[in-house]
């Protein structure tokens, strides 16, 4: 498919709709008939220099948000795209350019009402607050990631209630303190509301992605902003904290302390509370923006219109509107009667495989004679595992059944060719764990924990196993490799890295491996390559052209979902003896995310084709070719995939653990008959749900 430059919210095509209110205020923010840019679209490139991307951003968009009005308003924006939703929050603080230049105004900042109640708030910067959950780790101080799990606290390792405060510098001044030191009772409210009391007083490097995420919201309240911008929040949390924190959102909402304003991915649950929506696509089609349930209505029906004009396969912006309304009538989002007709004509039209070529129903499950399941040798071994920092225990804090008899601690083994589910509540212990697959992990040399059948420290004549001996075994993608990777290497160095001990240490490559790189290279140059700077530019995806573009743009220049496909590639590139998907497929677009899916299991021997009937995975040109380089998962690799969406599980998952919160018992161990994303009830049996109406879509 290709990718189409962003130029939406023409007037001539833009879809708004209105409703009545009986009393408005100042709008915070205003935006009349205005264009923008990350650049001046006058602005050239110096001599040999590439022109930077910079179409125009929603030409001639008309969007206002009311300080008040009866009833309240809450806004959402709805994309496929990870850019344009944060492209649009950063117009409503003032980013971007804005052409004309009057065409953005902020009423309510210069009212007298605001100057009573809060003069610091007069500019968009201060007034409009923004917390984006592409979240780097630098914000919590950096360290390597094994840091996190010490035990020692060191000075500089500030805790969170002085993150929260701001006041994370070694000898803070006493007007510094006084300034930025908000009101306790206030302050401790925030940490009880967002979940975070247990933790007020501990380092926040030990955090985990879910509580650092809560972190940010609290911090961002203890600002006092007129207004909250909120990208993605539900990503990376489980489904119990996140309904929990919409709940916490909406009541802030609803006093308008602050208003909030939501970004979602088109798999996110809509919240109720939520009474309108502005509906931004790549290209333009069924761009809308309204009250929630017009807006529904409009998408519905514009991709019914689509869908009788459209060939056997589909192109890309009628894919995307697809995968929009999909999600919404998994939701309930539509109205009833639109519902019933949709949910009967997916009924009828329900796809057989995954979108990684799994069938519904495992049959391919290799058995030993006796009937039990066969797998290879072991690559990880954890023979009653606990966790604790001095009397706090994060992993293992239970009894476990263990082949009919009870032993403390966990439990728990990972053979070649078995593909492993981790789930679990936040603070569960899921990245502890993983921690200790990959040895960063500081007790990994104590605890009973073997990789690769040896451990790490040295008996009697078996040497241990090196930290180098691990890493050049595994690839490891999550958000925290993410947050400290190098943002200077090129779009190839990057691949490249997964041949060397260290991102910045020279890689080992040789024939086999330069063909791997420039393989995946070819094959997603399209989510890969910057679009061109010009909307009439040629087609980008020329896969059999030279790619030199990936030694022109660096890592940092890429969008965040495109950084999130490099790490992933960089992790599954070799075939290594274990794989460790840690959340790595959040934050991508979902198209991307479904092609990222299939590679995973199928390398370049399969790609996807959108029909009629949805998302079909076919053989590809490259393997009817017999020119396959990257065949994808193999029968001695093992598969460890911790994810909190139904949609970023791989088709290939078969067995799952589910950890339990401190406190509550043993983790539960499952084993799938198919792919989860074919079957709600799968889903269920994780979070260990009861199949009642009533919970069957709080995912």
């Amino acid at each position: 498919m290709q990718r189409t430059p962003a130029l939406f919210f023409a007037a001539s095509r833009c879809a708004r709709f209105h409703a009545s209110y009986s009393r408005f205020s100042a709008p915070i923010v205003r935006i009349t008939n205005g264009t923008f840019y990350r650049q001046h679209p006058a602005s050239k490139p110096g001599a040999g220099q590439d022109a930077t991307p910079n179409p125009p951003l929603f030409p001639d968009l008309n969007f206002s948000i009311p300080s008040s009005s009866s009833p309240n308003e809450h806004w959402a924006i709805l994309s496929p795209s990870s850019t344009l939703r944060t492209s649009f929050l950063e117009i409503l603080r003032g980013q971007l350019l804005c052409f004309p230049p009057t065409a953005r105004s902020f009423p309510y900042l210069l009212s007298d009402e605001l100057i009573a109640k809060n003069p610091k708030n007069r500019s968009p910067e201060r007034a409009i607050e923004y917390v984006g959950f592409d979240v780097e780790r630098r914000a919590f101080g950096g360290a390597y990631l094994s840091a996190r799990y010490e035990s020692r606290v060191e000075e500089t390792d500030f805790t969170l209630g002085q993150y929260l405060t701001g006041i994370t510098g070694m000898n803070p001044g006493e007007d510094l303190i006084r300034e930025r030191t908000p009101d306790q009772e206030v302050m401790m409210q925030v940490v009880r509301d967002l979940e975070l009391e247990p933790f007020f007083n501990k380092p926040v490097s030990t955090l985990s992605n879910g509580q650092s995420r809560r972190a940010r919201i609290g911090k961002a309240l203890l600002t006092k902003p007129e207004m909250l911008c909120l990208d993605a929040p539900f990503i990376g949390l489980d489904p119990f904290v996140s309904k929990h924190i919409s709940e916490l959102l909406h009541r802030l909402a609803e006093a308008r302390a602050p208003r909030i304003v939501l970004s979602l991915r088109p798999q996110d649950a809509i919240p109720d509370w939520i009474t309108h929506i502005v509906y931004a696509s790549e290209d333009g089609l069924g761009d809308t923006l309204g009250e929630k349930n017009e807006v529904t209505w409009h998408l519905q029906n514009e991709l019914q219109k689509a869908e009788e004009k459209s060939p056997p396969l589909l192109q890309s912006k009628l894919v995307e509107l697809r995968e929009v309304c999909r999600f919404l009538t998994e939701r309930g989002d539509t109205i009833p009667q639109l519902l019933n007709t949709v949910k009967h004509k997916e009924e009828s039209q329900a796809p057989t495989l995954s979108r990684d070529a799994y069938e519904e129903f495992d049959t391919s499950t290799a058995e030993s004679k006796h009937g039990e399941i066969s797998v290879g040798d072991p690559v990880v071994e954890m023979e009653g595992v606990r966790i604790k920092y001095g009397g706090n225990s994060v992993l293992g804090d239970w009894k476990q059944d263990v082949d009919g008899s009870t032993r403390d601690g966990l439990w728990w083994n990972v053979h070649q060719g078995q593909r492993w589910g981790i789930f679990g509540a936040n603070g569960s212990g899921k990245t502890t764990l993983l921690s200790l697959v990959t040895s960063d992990h500081p007790q990994t040399y104590s605890a009973p924990v073997k990789l690769f059948q040896r451990s790490r420290l040295p008996t009697p004549g078996v040497p241990g196993i090196t930290i180098f001996d691990i890493q050049s075994r595994m690839g490891h993608s999550s958000p925290e490799v993410h947050a400290l990777f190098p943002k200077s290497l090129s779009v190839r160095r990057t691949l490249e890295t997964a041949w060397s001990d260290t991102p910045i240490t020279q890689p080992r490559l040789d024939s086999d491996a330069s063909k791997r790189v420039e393989a995946c290279l070819r094959w997603f140059e399209e989510e890969l390559n910057p679009p061109p700077a010009s909307a009439e530019a040629a087609p980008i995806h020329q896969p059999s052209k030279i790619i030199d573009w990936a030694t022109h743009f660096r890592f940092g220049e890429l969008p965040f979902s495109a950084q999130r496909v490099l790490l992933f590639l960089r992790a599954t590139i070799r075939n290594p003896d274990i794989v460790i998907l840690d959340e790595a497929f959040s934050g991508m677009d979902d198209l991307v995310r479904d092609k990222c899916l299939l590679f995973l299991s199928r390398g370049e021997s399969m790609s996807l084709e959108y029909q009629e009937s949805g998302p079909r995975p076919v053989e590809s040109e490259v393997a009817k070719k017999g020119e396959v380089v990257v065949p994808g998962l193999q029968d001695h690799q093992a598969l460890l995939c911790v994810s909190h969406s139904k949609q970023e599980v791989p088709g290939c998952i078969r067995e799952w653990v589910c950890l339990p919160e401190p406190g509550t018992g043993p983790p539960r161990f499952g084993r799938f008959d198919g792919p989860v994303e074919l079957s709600q009830k799968r889903w269920n049996d994780i979070w260990d749900w009861s199949e009642r109406e009533d919970r069957k879509w709080d995912v």
